[in-house]
């Protein structure tokens, strides 16, 4: 079942990880969402992996640049919590959540695993410049 969140919620300095204020009581995550590099993500894709690729960009952003995979779903982070319904057709597969940085797909990551999703996000984001083409 999905919680809905309030608005509001506390970040702790540490490794406390965020809590969430709900409408049903208090949920809580200790930075334990799983992430994978961008080289062991494109090895595990390109050996048929069933990932499913949920880009949390804007609209204006993926205009100016694509994802570099082209079967991606693309969800604004704000809107994620409101259309996890549209998802639940993939409850079943690992989600892969992108960004450019690695801070929006981490947050997007923790609103699809406490909506129940078996989801991880790429550490330091896709168009991370270390990575080797």
């Amino acid at each position: 079942m999905i919680y809905r969140l309030i608005a509001y919620s506390l970040i702790l300095l540490g490794t406390g990880g965020t809590i969430y204020i709900g409408v049903e009581g208090i949920y809580g995550d200790h930075y334990d969402i799983p992430a994978l590099s961008y080289e062991s993500f494109s090895r595990q894709y390109s050996d048929s992996s069933n990932y499913i690729l949920i880009d949390v960009r804007t609209e204006s952003e993926v205009a100016a640049q694509p994802a570099p995979w082209s079967n991606t779903i693309q969800i604004p982070l704000l809107s994620l919590e409101d259309r996890c319904m549209e998802l639940n057709k993939y409850k079943d597969q690992p989600m892969m959540v992108l960004c450019p940085t690695g801070n929006r797909s981490r947050q997007g990551a923790r609103v699809l695993r406490l909506a129940g999703f078996d989801a991880s996000y790429m550490e330091k984001g896709m168009f991370n410049k270390e990575r080797i083409s």
